[in-house]
């Protein structure tokens, strides 16, 4: 058996898979790695020279990802260990194999296998420290070992024993328990003495580190704890495996009701924050079910026994337990000779592996029948067969929770067949870097705590966190057996052959990619019957579809119907971006280019969605800031020329009165800053909605991820440049308005509407717009008097333009506001400086123009504004038209309570300026009390305008619904005819589609 062809002559492993009982207590060859509960192989340790081997080879059965080597306790295992070196002269592979098992070896063989040599290599590799152990000279012989905890005692440190490297942890618990009671005993005389037994506590193997505080005391900082099971021996524990670099070893006991209560509590925790802890309850189980046994009955056979159980193992037992219908035969098949045995156990396992047809689970009689005629080469080979491999390939999925099912792989060393979802959460990625992995300490302690890992992949394309998969509890709104995926921002993941890069319904039969070499297969055992594959096989596809001409016909009409379609959808590939973005903004840069008012809004809002949904993520910040930018640069060249046809400051022969034509061409050139100001403005409520939607996407990704935060920076600048063009056409507007408007105000104060002139031609207004509707009467403004309706026409212009822009509701109630603001303040200020007006004859006159106006903006709707921003006008006015006698008559109180808007300096001017008559004096029921503040400013102050609110509201272009308009339609269709022609072009002559 150690030829050099023989698969048992290879390094010691532990045993994993099938055990073949024989006379010769043969193993099985040992696989690289330990079977876990959560898929059908997982990491385990090497000896010393297969780690110096293969250096990136998979952590120890120590490590906290997979179940205990030597233990079935509930807890997680500590952290990665290392098996110690290899000793340096030859060892008998049987000596080895007996000093691991105890398979009855003499003590005198397990200290040869030792050797002075291997104590001094493994010494000499760590430096040993108050937590380390090292073996004695020889196994027999005792030595020192400190017992953590105060499980007996409140507030004891640790508890020293004597012990050898055979004394298990039942032993070392019972002399513990020894020490305790005879403490007790001594300080206690005639107290009852608590008994204790050892099956109430438990042993723990815990790696952790000694840590300084600030006041200089050292606390142990625990890292990972693993229960230690009643026959094992921790003194081996310590001769076998070491903590890794930096860490350090002790051993603490607790009350077993005590432990089991953390541990529920540690699990509880772990579920509900969805993360994937079935290998805890399955070795819990192991645990219960063997812990009844007593340990007479168990000894070192029944260890290990408990060592080699694995997946697989218990599968085949399962598969015999099902499939045996004839009475078991005795086991005095381990007499003969090995060839014979294990030649027939390996057809066994061959003959479940490929059943005959129609054959249920044969029994080892059967199977040697079904074996007789088969050729000798065959036999021979089979006989030669690997048995942990085949062992390995008996594998039942779970049938109770959802599993992914490996179609291609990368590595066979390393890749699984099944990954089971334990968990609601499943997160599939690759082991860290030192430098990642400290990036990820360094949010833990920001409180940003990344998702963890549950299965690694071994590709090097594969990112640290690549595709988080999402059931049940964790998506409550999915229908039942339906999972969500989404994939990690840069990972490179595929659906059913489709990449993906946002969140993806997942359904049982589906494909999933991982990178360019992983293939999975999503099942749920729980959805009955098993849906078909998503994927069309390549032998179920159908190849003659597309060369004949049915199939090109499809591809045309296809076309036609999505060219002329009124869904609002625009696709494009990434490669397209740029260009379609140029053709969108150049085509629909003015108020006349025939798209209508919201063109750009729209043809944009449609572009950023598809890429949004569809495209790479990193595309669409860029798409954000490149159109904002474009909008930018186009608004600054309307405003531009704008100033240059209107001057912020007027000639000389421009200072006369402006008149109606100056106004139509004045809102004529406000057009172009109406418009984008308009389109800026949804565009702007649009992008927020998308970005708010990119944070959402944005939630499991790595906090303070440097992409993401660049791809924000993005976002920001993009929103801050619409605010720009938001701001600066506003301001354009309202400037060049509030100019016309301040020429034509002392219109309203000097002109008498009750004059004959201005009756005669009011009256010949009405005549000539009798049949008019309300609409109509709305906008026309000739019924006015003529310097009055050349006030109103300045608003009836900005009413139409806003209008034609389509001019959100709050941004148009604002630029009203603003106007509204400048008549209010111009108008008093005028007032109150020409005291001439202070009669009651002008008085009426300024009020009847007033009231004409305000009746008109009402008419218009705009009376609500009007109201409340010239409301200090009217009550200036209304004071002014009390009667004379009236006036005389109140007093300075009653006048200020009645007009509570005007300031004591305001009221006082009013009342000193008043035109009572040529002799007549102010009487003294006028004169303000002693003490009032009479030095403030009677005039209004244009510093105090309403500030500009960014619109933040809901899109009023809504993409679920078909286009809007005929114009918008026609664009669409033109944008997709010239995108398809983009794409025929970079196709070879004979690929095209014609329409």
């Amino acid at each position: 058996m150690e030829g050099s062809g023989s698969p048992r002559f290879r390094k010691l492993h532990f045993p994993v898979g099938l055990w073949i009982n024989s006379p010769r207590k043969h193993f099985a060859k040992l696989g690289r790695r330990w079977p876990s509960a959560i898929s059908v192989k997982s990491t385990t340790s090497s000896d010393a020279a297969s780690l110096h081997e293969a250096p990136s080879a998979p952590s120890s059965s120590l490590s906290n990802s997979t179940p205990s080597l030597a233990s079935p306790s509930p807890s997680p295992s500590p952290s990665p260990a290392f098996l110690r070196p290899r000793p340096a002269g030859p060892q008998s592979r049987t000596k080895r194999i007996s000093q691991l098992f105890l398979r009855g070896r003499s003590n005198s063989d397990r200290d040869r296998a030792v050797g002075e040599r291997e104590r001094e290599l493994w010494a000499s590799s760590v430096a040993p420290s108050a937590h380390h152990y090292l073996p004695v000279a020889s196994s027999s012989a005792p030595g020192l070992i400190k017992i953590y905890g105060d499980a007996f005692a409140s507030g004891a440190n640790y508890r020293s024993l004597l012990a050898n490297i055979h004394s298990t942890s039942r032993q070392l618990i019972a002399q513990v328990i020894t020490r305790y009671t005879e403490r007790e005993r001594e300080e206690t005389e005639d107290a009852v003495i608590q008994k204790h037994s050892p099956e109430d506590f438990l042993l723990c193997d815990v790696i952790g580190k000694p840590v300084q505080q600030p006041d200089g005391a050292i606390k142990w900082e625990t890292e990972c704890r693993r229960g230690v099971a009643p026959w094992e021996c921790p003194l081996m524990l310590v001769d076998m495996w070491r903590p890794k670099d930096g860490f350090e070893r002790r051993f603490e006991i607790y009350r077993k009701e005590d432990y089991e209560r953390e541990e529920r509590e540690r699990e509880k925790d772990r579920e509900r924050e969805g993360e994937s802890h079935q290998g805890v309850r399955w070795r819990r189980s192991r645990m219960s079910s063997g812990g009844g046994l007593e340990e007479a009955e168990r000894g070192h056979r029944g260890r290990n026994t408990e060592l080699r159980r694995s997946i697989s193992d218990m599968n085949l037992s399962l598969r015999r337990r099902q499939g045996n219908h004839v009475s078991n035969e005795s086991r005095g098949t381990g007499n003969r000779p090995n060839n014979g045995g294990g030649a027939q156990d390996r057809k066994n396992i061959v003959s479940m592996i490929n059943p005959q047809p129609g054959e249920v689970r044969a029994s080892r009689a059967e199977a040697k029948v079904g074996w007789t005629n088969q050729p000798a080469e065959e036999e021979k080979h089979y006989s030669n067969c690997d048995l942990e491999v085949m062992s390995q390939s008996l594998i039942l999925p779970p049938t109770d929770r959802p599993y992914f099912l490996l179609l291609q792989g990368y590595d066979q060393s390393k890749d699984f067949v099944l990954y089971i979802m334990a968990g609601f959460t499943h997160v599939f990625g690759r082991k860290p870097t030192v430098k990642e992995r400290e990036k990820d300490r360094e949010r833990e302690r920001k409180g940003k705590r990344p998702l963890k890992v549950d299965t690694f992949l071994s590709a090097p394309d594969i990112l640290v966190r690549h595709l988080l998969v999402r059931r049940d509890a964790a998506v409550p709104e999915t229908p039942k057996g339906h999972a969500l995926m989404r994939p990690f921002r840069g990972g490179a993941v595929t659906h059913n052959g489709v990449t993906v890069y946002r969140e993806t319904v997942l359904k049982p039969g589906d494909v999933v990619g991982l990178g360019d070499h992983f293939l999975f297969l999503y099942r749920d055992p729980r959805v009955t019957p098993a849906p078909p594959l998503a994927l069309t096989l390549p032998w179920q596809a159908d190849t003659s579809t597309p060369c004949c001409p049915s199939g090109l016909v499809d591809r045309q009409e296809a076309l036609r119907q999505y060219l002329g379609s009124t869904e609002a959808l625009l696709k494009f590939h990434s490669r397209h971006a740029d260009v379609l973005l140029q053709e969108i903004i150049s085509k629909n840069s003015s108020p006349d280019s025939g798209g209508g008012p919201l063109a750009p809004a729209f043809l944009l809002s449609i572009m950023i969605d598809h890429a949004s949904k569809h495209l790479d993520p990193a595309l669409t910040p860029q798409i954000l800031l490149k159109s904002a930018n474009l909008i930018k640069e186009i608004v600054w060249d309307n405003i531009k020329e704008f100033g240059d046809k209107h001057p912020t400051q007027n000639s000389p022969d421009q200072e006369g009165e402006i008149n109606t034509p100056n106004v139509q061409q004045l809102s004529s050139d406000l057009r172009p800053l109406m418009f984008w100001m308009s389109n800026a403005t949804e565009l702007l409520n649009f992008f927020q909605v998308k970005v708010e939607t990119m944070e959402k996407e944005w939630e499991f990704e790595a906090p303070g991820d440097p992409v993401l935060t660049a791809d924000m920076d993005t976002c920001s600048e993009a929103l801050a440049q619409l605010d720009d063009v938001i701001m600066h056409t506003f301001q354009q507007c309202v400037y060049h308005l509030t100019k016309t408007l301040y020429s034509l105000l002392p219109a309203l104060l000097d002109t008498n509407p009750f004059s004959s002139d201005e009756k005669e031609k009011e009256k010949d207004g009405a005549e000539g717009d009798e049949n008019k509707g309300e609409e109509g009467a709305v906008d026309d403004v000739s019924v006015l008097p003529p310097r009055v309706a050349g006030l109103v026409e300045v608003y009836r212009c900005s009413l139409m333009l806003s209008r034609e822009a389509c001019l959100s509701p709050p941004l148009t109630s604002q630029t009203f506001g603003y106007l509204f603001f400048f008549t209010n303040t111009s108008l008093l200020n005028t007032l109150l400086e020409r005291d001439g007006l202070f009669s009651w004859s002008r008085a009426v006159q300024i009020r009847t123009n007033l009231d004409l106006v305000l009746d008109w903006l009402q008419g218009a709707g705009l009376g609500d504004i009007a109201s409340e921003f010239m409301k200090k006008l009217s009550v200036t006015v209304n004071f002014l038209c009390i009667p004379k006698t009236r006036l005389i008559q109140s007093s300075w109180t009653s006048l200020k309570e009645e007009h509570e808007l005007l300031s004591h300096a305001q009221l006082h001017h009013l009342l000193t300026h008043y035109k009572l008559g040529p002799t007549r004096a102010p009487p003294a029921s006028w004169a303000p009390p002693p003490g009032t503040d009479l030095n403030g400013d009677i005039f209004e102050s244009f510093l105090d305008h309403p500030p500009l609110i960014l619109p933040n509201e809901t899109p009023r272009l809504d993409l679920s619904q078909p286009i809007p308009s005929t114009e918008l339609q026609k664009e669409v269709t033109r944008l997709r005819t010239f995108l398809w022609g983009l794409d025929q072009d970079e196709l070879p002559a004979n690929q095209r589609t014609r329409l």
